[in-house]
């Protein structure tokens, strides 16, 4: 985690990146940012934990900086750099863009030739009004790729509990119970009426149970203690729609892979771990739901039954933005699970070309016995 209290704002970070990228430094002379705030004015509280959490890192500070400069090196246009560096630096999208740009960088180090930034037209993807791409592999054949950060259970629980703690002062929230519920539920107890109603109870009763989670509510101590169990397996049966909600850029004619992001800073610590073995066993029944669960599934997804759209996503990769290159981090970066049901399939070049530069780096998994 970063190690100082030093860059607090939007422009502090910027002049940080300046310093270490010549295109970030051209990028900010020609046009400044509107300043934004990762501290609270009053009290020094931070605001914006994922942005001031990178600002403060120089690991990540060079990467974004490498990075910048070899995307402008590759041809990518200033417009499209400013876009990237305001989201970057904005705070509210600061996870979901460091997360695409780090995988740039991944995929740079790894010497696979790609584009950015593709506009695809409606009679390409499920979405009629057409979609915006993160990006292609252009060799040795056409993927066409989406990066998403991935990490919801444990940031939703920590926004979950923050929020309970400010509406009951003075007091300790545990959440405890099993985690691995699905996205949708974590949403919904954030939801004014469920959020109001958990609220209330936990007023009358100090204890509640929703599903598989349990608040409980105690006085604060210098030391407190929570537990909590974890099964990868209910994880991925709990979430095993949860890429359909990617469904607009599933791509009908070309190979199409979502890239799930994850970063033990922003939810993702539990895949970092491995512990036991648990992130590849996780990683693999998510995507195995994926692929074959839902194969007889007729209901919609735009025009098309979801069986059908479950073989529009041609694989599905799971990568450590940890582990920034140039870093002396090692270990298993990315994990790659093709579809083995896939209308358009990844090509085995292309994943050759994936796993070239580092292949102890990569796990592979085709599920080519696996498919029932």
């Amino acid at each position: 985690m970063p190690q100082l209290l030093s860059v607090v704002d939007r422009n502090q970070w910027i002049a940080e990146l300046a310093t270490l990228s010549t295109s970030v430094n051209n990028i900010v002379h020609r046009k400044p940012l509107p300043l934004v705030s990762y501290t609270d004015g009053s009290t020094g509280e931070v605001t914006e934990i994922d942005a001031f959490s990178l600002a403060n890192d120089d690991d990540h500070n060079r990467a974004f900086a490498r990075c910048f400069d070899t995307l402008s090196e590759k041809g990518v246009e200033g417009a499209t750099l400013l876009k990237y560096l305001t989201d970057l630096t904005s705070g509210r999208n600061t996870y979901g863009t460091a997360s695409e740009l780090l995988v740039y960088l991944w995929l740079m180090d790894q010497k696979v030739p790609f584009d950015i930034q593709i506009p695809v037209a409606g009679t390409h993807v499920l979405n009629p009004q057409g979609s915006d791409l993160d990006g292609k592999l252009i060799a040795p054949s056409d993927v066409f790729f989406d990066v998403k950060g991935f990490g919801f259970q444990e940031a939703l629980v920590d926004r979950l509990k923050k929020k309970l703690e400010t509406d009951i002062p003075g007091k300790w929230v545990a959440i405890e119970g099993c985690w691995d519920v699905s996205a949708e539920d974590f949403q919904e107890l954030l939801q004014r009426k469920h959020y109001d109603q958990l609220l209330a109870d936990l007023a009358e009763k100090k204890a509640v149970t929703r599903g598989l989670l349990q608040f409980i509510v105690r006085d604060r101590r210098a030391v407190q203690v929570s537990h909590r169990y974890s099964d990868p397996y209910q994880f991925a049966q709990e979430n095993s729609e949860y890429v359909f909600r990617f469904a607009k850029q599933f791509c009908r004619r070309e190979p199409f892979v979502l890239i799930l992001a994850h970063h033990p800073w922003f939810g993702g610590l539990s895949l970092n771990s491995d512990f036991a073995g648990s992130t590849s066993t996780f990683t693999r029944a998510f995507a195995r739901r994926t692929f074959i669960q839902h194969l007889r599934d007729t209901s919609s997804v735009y025009d098309v039954t979801k069986g059908e759209a479950s073989k529009l996503i041609s694989g599905i990769a799971f990568l450590n933005i940890s582990q920034i290159p140039g870093t002396s981090d090692r270990g298993r970066t990315l994990r790659l699970f093709l579809n083995p049901n896939a209308t358009n399939p990844v090509s085995g070049l292309t994943v050759d070309m994936l796993r070239n530069h580092d292949p102890m780096s990569v796990e592979l998994d085709s599920f080519a016995f696996d498919n029932y």
